[in-house]
């Protein structure tokens, strides 16, 4: 008789920095983040002097990281995290998807770009599809691993 028990799904274990000006927006990614399985959230900031420093002594797979912060220019935070370090993953969300922004974070070495407000799904997505083993070789169309979202 064949088993119908389902294989296990092996995950990564991935730490995330989140930089965003609006907190209700950070709390909210926060709560989502965390419903994937391996997925930790180590730091939030609203400023890009404080996410650089954070990412910097944390040392965070993936980095969420708004193009505009409070305190400047989150493409010099950008810039100053990739020439520090060869991980973490970076992923930009912005409210300015205009050719020019995604061109400068992109030149500034963004791995990833997001419309905040349009690809928050897309975004999660993403980060559940990171943190699938590498080994893995479940169909793209298979549920990633989440406790209840």
């Amino acid at each position: 008789m064949l088993s119908t028990k389902p294989t296990p799904v092996l995950v990564h274990r991935m730490t995330v920095v989140l930089a965003d000006t609006d907190a209700n927006f950070r709390q909210r990614l926060k709560r989502r983040l965390e419903k994937i399985v391996g997925v930790n959230v180590v730091g939030e900031s609203s400023g890009w002097k404080e996410a650089t420093a954070m990412i910097l002594n944390r040392h965070p797979d993936i980095v969420i990281l708004n193009s505009s912060l409070h305190d400047g220019l989150a493409i010099e935070a950008l810039r100053q995290i990739k020439r520090l370090m060869a991980l973490p993953t970076i992923i930009v969300i912005t409210d300015d998807p205009s050719p020019d922004n995604k061109n400068a974070c992109t030149l500034a070495g963004a791995d990833f770009l997001f419309g905040k407000t349009t690809e928050e799904q897309t975004l999660i997505n993403l980060i559940r599809h990171l943190c699938l083993s590498e080994g893995q070789t479940e169909s793209p169309r298979a549920p990633f691993p989440t406790s209840e979202e």
